[in-house]
């Protein structure tokens, strides 16, 4: 038997082994200062070097437009990042000044997973299959029916796809909203 095949093999072995390792790699970690907040899910960071690098954050998706949460997640953002010292797990890195990532407060709160777990945001499954905080997130805030699961929320979403709403509501109008159950009985019949 030659020596070849088997070395063959183990050459083999070692390079799927080596592709493996580097997939499953840490990715680069970033600190920064927020400098602003420019949407429900991008802010404005500085690195360090004087310029602002906007970070898109991974596997969200925030509330809608029509789910009245704008005034609420801005604050909490404003509140919680704007100004801060940050930590940017880099998932993407599309151009210099822009990044997609996993935002951390320097006290390792998961910001990404913070939004989802209040309901300001969903969780996308497609971009972030594998972060369990953030699916963990998502199932605590559907269970306490918060932001976006909040049934409130839900029904005058479809009521303003059906055109049933009043426009001039605030956020803090649908946010002390409830919902009459047998009122949702009977829709549902």
């Amino acid at each position: 038997m030659s020596i070849i095949p088997i070395l063959v093999v183990v050459a083999l072995v070692i390079f799927v082994m080596y592709l493996l390792l580097s997939k499953n790699a840490a990715q680069p970690v970033r600190e920064g200062i927020v400098k602003d907040v420019l949407k429900k899910d991008a802010l404005a960071v500085d690195f360090g070097d004087g310029k602002s690098v906007v970070v898109k954050l991974f596997g969200i998706v925030p509330a809608s437009d029509g789910e009245m949460l704008d005034e609420k997640i801005f604050a909490f953002l404003e509140e919680n990042v704007r100004g801060q010292r940050v930590k940017i797990v880099v998932r993407e890195s599309g151009t210099s000044d822009l990044l997609v990532g996993e935002l951390y407060s320097m006290a390792d709160e998961y910001v990404n997973a913070a939004l989802v777990r209040h309901g300001f945001a969903r969780w996308s499954p497609s971009e972030a299959g594998e972060d369990t905080a953030l699916a963990k997130a998502q199932e605590l805030a559907t269970s306490e029916q918060l932001g976006v699961w909040n049934p409130a929320i839900r029904q005058l979403v479809a009521d303003r796809i059906s055109s049933n709403v009043d426009e001039n509501l605030t956020d803090d109008d649908v946010a002390n909203m409830s919902v009459n159950p047998e009122e949702m009985q009977s829709k549902a019949d």
